[in-house]
C-alpha cells in the first residue's frame, strides 16, 4: 500500500476519488476552500446547487458500489426512487413516451442531500483526513518530474499522488503553465443554455400519474424544455430552461409565461396548485467543455485530474456525476493493477480522455443540432448517427423496446450499439420509410 494521496476538492467527485483512494493509500487528505462540516447548507464552490442535479443509473451503481449504505441513508432522508419510465413521465418531440416497468432506477434529491450524505460516511473512514477552508494557490515543480501544492500561507505540501477534483473553475491549466508545461487544448461547444429553477411544495391533486415530469424542446422549432423533479420533504424542483438565448424569466409571472409556452400544457397545469417555497433561482451554465490533458506528451509523475476539472457538461443532460464516477472507478481499475509509478498517471489521462468520450458525443450532438449552438460541428459520419439516434427517439412512443433502449443508452447503463437492435431497425424503417413513401 501506497503513502499519501491528496485530493483537491470536496464535490462529489472529490468525495468519491478520496474513498476509492483509501483502498490504496495509507493516508488520504481531501482538501476544500469551503468550510461545511457543521452544517448542511448548500457549499458556497456549487453554486448550481439549488438547480436539478440528475443521477444516472450508471452513476448510482458507481456509488453503491462505494458507499453500500447510500441509497438507504438517501431513502431515509426523503430521497425518491424513480423508475425513468414508469415513474417519470416525458414528452417527447413525437409524443408522450410509453409508461412501464423498465428496472431503469435511480433516485431524486436535492444535490446538497447527496453530497452530504456523502461526506457523512467519508468522515467515518479513519484513513481519510478532511482539511477544510484552506486555499491552494499554485503548484511546485520537484525535480523528481513531481508536484507538490502551494497554500495561501505558503506552506508546501507534498504527496504520492495528487488529484485535482475542484470542478469547472479549475486553476489546473494556468498553474500547468507557470511551472513549465504546455496548456491544455480545449474544447468548448455552447448551445447558450440558461436555467431559472424554483422549489415547490409538491400539488395535492391526487390524479396525476407520474412522480416526475419532462418535457423536452422539439428541435429548430421550440427550444424550451421543462422538468418537475421529485426531492425531499413532499417537494418539487421545477426547473425551466432554453437554448439559444431564450432565456427563461426569474419573475413570478415570466416563469409562468414561459412554462405556458413548453411543448406540453401539463407542467404549467401542475403548478396551478402547487406552493411556492422559495425564490427563483438563475443559473448561466458555461456550455460544454473538455481539456485534453491526454494530448500532454511530458506530465507531473505524481498529479491527475478528474470530473468536472476536465470535462463539464450542458447540465440539461445529466451527465456530471455519473461522468465524474466513472472516471473514479476508472482510477480504482488502475490502481489495482499498478502503483503510482512512471507515465501512471499520462496513462491515466489518457483513458479518461476515453471513459469521457460517450457522454461527451451524448451530450453535444444534441447541442449541435441547434443552430444557435457555437463549437465545430460534427463530421458526416457521426452526423449521421446522431440523425439515427433522433430517430429512435421520435420512434420512443409507439415503442417500448426504442424508448427503453433509448433510456439505456443515455444512462450509460448499456453501449450505444443497444438502439441498433435488429428489431428497432426494423420498426425505422416501417414507421419513417414505408409510411413515409406510402
Amino acid at each position: 500500500m501506497q503513502e499519501k494521496a491528496i485530493v483537491i476538492g470536496g464535490s462529489i467527485a472529490g468525495l468519491l476519488a478520496a474513498r476509492i483512494l483509501s483502498d490504496h493509500f495509507k493516508e488520504v487528505i481531501l482538501i476544500e476552500k469551503d468550510s461545511y462540516l457543521e452544517n448542511n447548507n448548500v457549499r458556497n464552490g456549487t453554486p448550481q446547487a439549488n438547480h436539478i442535479h440528475t443521477l444516472l443509473v450508471r452513476g448510482k451503481e458507481i456509488l453503491q458500489e462505494f458507499f453500500p449504505e447510500l441509497e438507504k441513508d438517501l431513502l431515509e432522508k426523503g430521497a425518491n426512487k424513480i423508475d425513468f419510465l414508469n415513474d417519470a413521465r416525458y414528452h417527447l418531440p413525437s409524443g408522450w413516451a410509453p409508461k412501464f416497468n423498465s428496472g431503469i432506477i435511480s433516485f431524486t434529491c436535492t444535490r446538497t442531500l447527496l453530497e452530504n450524505t456523502i461526506r457523512r460516511q467519508i468522515q467515518k473512514i479513519s484513513k481519510i483526513k478532511i482539511e477544510q477552508g484552506k486555499h491552494i494557490t499554485a503548484f511546485v515543480l520537484e525535480k523528481s518530474n513531481k508536484i507538490s501544492l502551494k497554500t495561501k500561507e505558503g506552506k508546501e505540501i507534498h504527496g504520492d499522488l495528487i488529484v485535482d477534483c475542484t470542478g469547472r473553475n479549475t486553476k489546473t491549466p494556468d498553474w500547468l503553465v507557470d511551472i513549465g508545461f504546455p496548456r491544455p487544448r480545449e474544447t468548448k461547444i455552447d448551445s447558450f443554455v440558461r436555467y431559472s429553477t424554483r422549489r415547490y411544495i409538491q400539488s395535492p391533486k391526487k390524479d396525476k400519474q407520474w412522480k416526475m415530469l419532462i418535457i423536452l424542446n422539439k428541435p429548430i422549432i421550440n427550444p424550451r424544455i421543462g422538468y418537475i423533479y421529485p426531492i425531499e420533504d413532499g417537494k418539487w424542483l421545477v426547473g425551466l430552461c432554453s437554448i439559444g438565448k431564450d432565456y427563461p424569466p426569474t419573475d413570478e409571472k415570466g416563469f409562468l409565461e414561459f412554462a405556458k409556452h413548453l411543448e406540453s400544457d401539463e407542467l404549467y397545469d401542475a403548478l396551478k396548485d402547487a406552493v411556492p417555497d422559495s425564490e427563483i433561482y438563475r443559473y448561466q451554465a458555461q456550455g460544454s467543455r473538455k481539456y485534453h490533458y491526454e494530448e500532454i506528451p511530458q506530465w507531473p509523475e505524481n498529479f491527475i485530474v478528474l470530473g468536472d476539472a476536465v470535462s463539464i457538461f450542458n447540465p440539461y443532460y445529466g451527465q456530471g456525476m455519473t461522468s465524474a464516477a466513472l472516471g473514479a472507478k476508472a482510477l480504482d481499475d488502475m490502481l489495482k493493477k499498478s502503483k503510482i509509478e512512471k507515465d501512471f498517471t499520462r496513462k491515466f489521462q489518457k483513458r479518461l480522455a476515453k471513459v469521457v468520450s460517450l457522454p461527451w458525443i451524448l451530450g453535444t450532438s444534441e447541442d449541435l443540432r441547434w443552430p444557435t449552438t457555437v463549437g465545430k460541428r460534427p463530421d458526416t459520419i457521426t452526423r449521421m448517427v446522431q440523425n439515427y439516434a433522433q430517430k429512435v427517439l421520435l420512434l420512443s412512443p409507439k415503442s417500448t423496446l426504442a424508448a427503453k433502449s433509448f433510456q439505456q443508452m443515455m444512462h450509460m447503463i448499456r453501449s450505444p450499439t443497444v438502439i441498433f437492435h435488429p428489431a428497432i431497425l426494423l420498426q425505422l424503417i416501417v414507421n419513417f420509410i414505408w409510411k413515409r413513401s406510402d
